[in-house]
Formats: structure tokens, sequence, C-alpha cells
């Protein structure tokens, strides 16, 4: 039985004159595209260990060391901690889920950045809670290549009866911002992300906002939904989309939940 970890994830930086000497000055942070919401998001959706790693009260911290590549991926990682094989392993895996700024110019020094992981059961188990409410429905192998499609045989469709599912969804928990409707704003949001073969999200961006805090708004509610992935030859497989909420003050209901609309 596999079971995902909640992390809660500190990123400091690493100080240029030792690879042994931390340093918390801004300089040298590592910064994540999409941001630290970013990493904590696909730590706690995407990170998955062994139930041998459970059966005691696991509490653990755990410092990776890496350069970047050109692309911003995380290269040549080395850990630190008290760590086992099915741990390293699986933290090497989900390092491929994320791209960093390059913010260092240190060509002589070797692992420059570092994250440093804080692990514990205790917060996993209250997380995991929440996650486990999400059963696929189709259960298949997924795809290992962390390729990212946007065509194939079977779209991802919203978890619980689909698109009419989804809008439900949406139009039950929106709030429409008090600042957009002192202001008369409208408009459409349109957020785009990544359905992980497990029907939890990532790589969440804004490909169009709007202001008064409706862009904020829409990127809270698209952060909740859970999906059935995409199929591909048989497989579940990474699926990048985009979906538009559009806030409009004609479908504001006297209580205010009910101010949007929807479509693919």
């Amino acid at each position: 039985m596999i079971k995902k970890f909640f992390l809660i994830l500190i990123l400091i930086g690493f100080n240029q004159l030792s690879a042994q000497t931390s340093s918390t000055s801004p300089e040298y942070e590592a910064k994540v595209i999409g941001g630290k919401e970013q990493i904590e998001q696909i730590l706690q959706t995407q990170l998955t260990l062994p139930k041998t790693l459970l059966t005691s009260n696991f509490d653990t911290e755990i410092t990776c060391f890496f350069d970047l590549d050109t692309s911003g991926k995380a290269v040549n990682i080395k850990m630190e901690g008290n760590i086992n094989n099915a741990l390293r392993n699986e933290l090497l895996r989900v390092f491929n889920f994320w791209k960093f700024y390059k913010t260092l110019k240190l060509p002589n020094e070797s692992r420059p950045y570092f994250l440093i992981f804080k692990l514990s059961t205790e917060k996993y188990n209250r997380y995991f809670k929440q996650k486990n409410k999400l059963t696929l429905k189709k259960p298949m192998s997924a795809d290992s290549s962390f390729v990212i499609y946007t065509k194939a045989d079977k779209s991802p469709e919203y978890y619980k009866n689909g698109d009419d599912g989804l809008a439900e969804f949406i139009l039950s928990q929106i709030e429409y911002p008090k600042l957009a409707i002192e202001k008369s704003i409208e408009g459409t949001v349109v957020i785009e992300f990544v359905i992980e073969t497990n029907g939890y999200i990532t790589g969440i961006t804004v490909k169009q906002g709007i202001n008064a805090g409706c862009t904020e708004e829409a990127l809270r509610l698209i952060k909740l939904t859970k999906w059935q992935p995409a199929i591909l030859n048989n497989k579940f497989v990474r699926y990048k989309t985009n979906y538009p909420i559009t806030f409009s003050l004609r479908n504001i209901s006297k209580d205010n939940t009910s101010g949007s609309q929807m479509g693919q």
C-alpha cells in the first residue's frame, strides 16, 4: 500500500564559499517557477512512500543540494539526513515536477542551491484524510516519462460528474470579490494547469487575469479541483489544459455565491 506525505518545505540559500555552509541570505534562495505554493502543492499531491516508512512515528529532516541545468531543472542532487533508498528515490522522482529560476552565477561552485524537507507522519495523516476522497474510476498504469501532453485518446474530466459537476462545484464555492463588485469589474480569468496521472493538478499559471481579487479567487477554486486523468495508449498521462472562469455582475446572487460562468 502506498501513502503520500504532507510536507512542510523551507527554502533557504547556500553559501557560495563552501558546499557545507548554509546561508539564509536572499541571494542564495532557490526559487521555483510558480513559487513556494507550487512546491508545496506538488509535494502534497505527488509524493508517494511505502507503508514501511510509516509504521513508526516518522519525523525527519532531509537537505537536498543541487545544481540547475539550462532549462531550470535540478540536477546533480545530493541528499543529507536520515534517509533510506526508498525515500531517496522518491524525492529524486518528485524533483522532476519542478523547474527553478537560475538566480546565482557561480561557475566554480558545486550544488549551490538546496531545499530542506521536514517530514512527519502526523502532518501526513491530517492531509491524507482529505486526499483519500479521490477515487479513480478506471485504475490503470501511469506513464512515467514525465512528458506533458495536450492531446490524448481520452481527455481528462472533473472527477465528479464531468463538466456539469465542475460547474456545480464552482458555482457553489465562488465568492465574487467585494472590491470587484464595488468597482463594477467583470471579465474572464483563464487558468492553465497540468492534470497529473493521479488526478491532482500542478503547474498552475495565469494565462489571463483581471483585477480586484478575481484572479486570486479563480486560482483558489481551480486548486481545489480533482480530475479523472487523461488516457493515451491505455495509460494515464500528464495533460496540460486551461479553464476560463467568467466573472459577471449579472450573475451575482443575493448571498454572493454564484458570480461566475464557466466553459472550456
